[in-house]
């Protein structure tokens, strides 16, 4: 005979929902002296930046105000004032130890193809060191428009030549064409009204916000115009603002990555989405470490790829309002969309399949006239 025993244990299936830190930025920049230098600080809409970040006038100050304007409801970030001694990336890979964000705006301007190709480097290393995936927006300088300043042609030479040959699908790099330019494109890409699937270029989201009416002009007093943007855009692989003739508003380019020009992840919309479905189906790999709920059984993959679908199933989800179908980020994942393979008796290697939804980019319309005469009915 034996004692009665009774044990009630709960089970964690790791049904959670992650913490989203889509549309999330971390902006940094030297901010001139301050005890609160070197630190990160949550700001939103209702932080004063002057007296968090000082009254002088600062890149870093008018770009965070220009993302605040363009970010929509509820925007929320962090910011990152440096030193002037400070080293950008080392304190940018300390602050990523501490928050988790999808986007490092670095408000100054860079200077070198270098500066890029280390922000890729420090990109791709924090996702080895933290498991956490971020892009960086870069500013590239103002058009000097002094007495002995630049023509556009001079500019735009001095633009190509700092990302020609530079190869980075997680940099951004934007001209300050406008001078807070950088701080709306972050700012539109984190707005909460439209998803990551959408590219900064959707004009239905509206004119960027801020003082983008009058062109600047370079030093013979020519207006900035298509002819520049087109040069920068797709010979330098810049973001640049845009506009639509007898169409109000300033509005932006695609979000163009440094990436090869065969990359997938040459638009910004393709990367992010990759990224976001690689942050869930993370947490998920992690809670089948050394579990026996998934093994070589058919009846065990079978019940897997259910599990790792998950994600892609919550990302497609649509909705449609009053007969307007709004679609989800990805296209609904289909049987064979993930492949689950086992390599050794204690190695997994799973193959995702994401299928981003098209968008119209370059828009035709063909009109014809049908001139045919048909007789009156009787």
């Amino acid at each position: 005979m034996s004692l009665g025993s009774v044990t009630v244990n709960n089970l964690n299936l790791g049904q959670g929902s992650p913490t989203a830190i889509e549309c999330l930025d971390l902006f940094t920049g030297v901010a001139g002296d301050s005890e609160i230098n070197d630190q990160v600080h949550a700001i939103n809409t209702s932080t004063n930046l002057d007296d968090l970040l000082g009254s002088d006038t600062s890149n870093l100050k008018t770009q965070i105000m220009a993302a605040i304007n363009n970010g929509g409801q509820n925007w929320f970030g962090y910011v990152l004032p440096l030193s002037e001694s400070a080293d950008l990336l080392d304190s940018v890979d300390d602050a990523v130890g501490q928050v988790s964000v999808e986007s490092v705006v670095c408000c100054d301007p860079v200077s070198a193809k270098s500066e890029l190709e280390d922000m890729h480097a420090k990109a791709e290393a924090m996702i080895s060191k933290y498991q956490r995936r971020t892009f960086f927006q870069a500013a590239f300088r103002e058009l000097d428009a002094s007495n002995d300043g630049e023509s556009w042609s001079d500019y735009s030479a001095a633009a190509k030549a700092i990302t020609e040959n530079v190869a980075g699908d997680r940099v951004i790099v934007v001209p300050l064409l406008y001078p807070d330019f950088l701080g709306s494109l972050a700012g539109r890409l984190a707005n909460q009204s439209v998803s990551v699937a959408d590219s900064p270029m959707r004009t239905a989201t509206g004119s960027l916000v801020g003082n983008y009416a009058e062109r600047p002009v370079d030093i013979n007093g020519r207006p900035l115009d298509k002819s520049v943007l087109l040069d920068l855009h797709d010979n330098g692989r810049f973001t640049v603002p845009t506009w639509y003739e007898d169409y109000e508003g300033t509005y932006t380019s695609d979000g163009y990555t440094l990436a090869p020009e065969t990359s997938d992840y040459r638009v910004i919309e393709n990367l992010r989405v990759a990224d976001k479905a690689a942050r869930r189906i993370y947490l998920l790999a992690v809670s089948r470490i050394a579990n026996r709920l998934l093994n070589s059984t058919s009846k065990s993959i079978a019940f897997n790829k259910t599990y790792f679908m998950t994600p892609l199933r919550e990302m497609s989800h649509g909705v449609e309002i009053n007969g307007i179908p709004f679609p989800g980020e990805i296209e609904p994942p289909e049987s064979g969309d993930i492949v689950i393979s086992w390599v050794t008796k204690n190695t997994v290697e799973i193959y995702f399949t994401l299928r981003p939804y098209g968008s119209p980019k370059s828009i035709t319309a063909n009109i014809t006239l049908d001139l045919t005469q048909y007789a009156d009915a009787a």
